[in-house]
């Protein structure tokens, strides 16, 4: 789905689309793609084909594969809304998720750097999670304590549901994570804030204005500290102890 049918489908329910943040892959990723198209190329001419087509065909197939694997984990992005937020990936046939500023907890909205260790952090060893739009190169992005992703899917999405996590703050609650690409999270999070109290969110718009950046460490024992809803580890503990 492209950015502007997905502003389109929901504009009716978020209103028009105030500012976009793309997730896109690194100069790195790019090379790392294109360096492992050539090393797949370069050994299909070890022993290439008999014809000129049959030599090449290789490299063009290994070509659209990576680039279609590049195009579908590099098209997560974030779409600030004037009653909402898109969140997640606007690669062909998929579909993001819908927030919308009454559905986000008050003061859970945070900007948060060090995003490669948010899934250590959060849920360590867990399988990749739904509401977690984090890619490897991933180095920041916003947390916010929202719906769950079937409320805020918008669509039957019989797969994405095997991906769908447990909740996970202390009020039964789920944790979103959408990463801002280029941009510092904390200019992400006024315009959040910015947004939000032009829809009428007083107090979600007030306590996003002023949070402040959390730099993520990898230790679950700092999840509670860093990460608004997210318990302390003794009481996860104790919940486990209680089963």
């Amino acid at each position: 789905m492209s950015v502007r049918s997905a502003a389109r489908r929901h504009r009716e329910e978020l209103g028009g689309v105030v500012a976009e943040y793309w997730d896109k892959p690194t100069p790195k990723t790019i090379g790392v793609f294109v360096g492992t198209w050539l090393l797949l190329s370069g050994l299909t001419l070890v022993s290439p084909g008999e014809t000129i087509l049959l030599a090449l065909a290789p490299t063009v197939v290994f070509g659209v594969l990576l680039g279609l694997a590049l195009l579908y984990v590099g098209n997560e992005r974030l779409l600030v809304c004037e009653r909402g937020l898109i969140i997640g990936s606007f690669a062909p046939g998929l579909r993001p998720y819908v927030i919308r500023y009454d559905q986000i907890v008050p003061g859970s909205v945070v900007p948060v750097t060090g995003a490669g260790r948010y899934t250590k952090e959060t849920d360590p060893g867990g399988p990749p999670q739904s509401t977690v739009r984090r890619s490897a190169w991933t180095r920041q992005g916003v947390h916010l304590v929202g719906p769950s992703p079937k409320d805020a899917r918008r669509h039957r999405g019989r797969f994405a549901k095997v991906l769908d996590p447990r909740p996970l703050t202390f009020d039964g609650r789920w944790a979103w994570f959408a990463g801002t690409g280029s941009t510092a999270p904390e200019h992400v999070t006024v315009a959040i804030a910015r947004a939000a109290g032009a829809a009428g969110a007083v107090e979600l718009a007030q306590a996003t204005a002023s949070a402040p950046v959390r730099e993520l460490s990898g230790n679950p024992a700092d999840a509670a500290r860093h990460l608004p809803g997210f318990p302390d580890i003794p009481d996860l503990r104790g919940r486990e102890s209680a089963r």
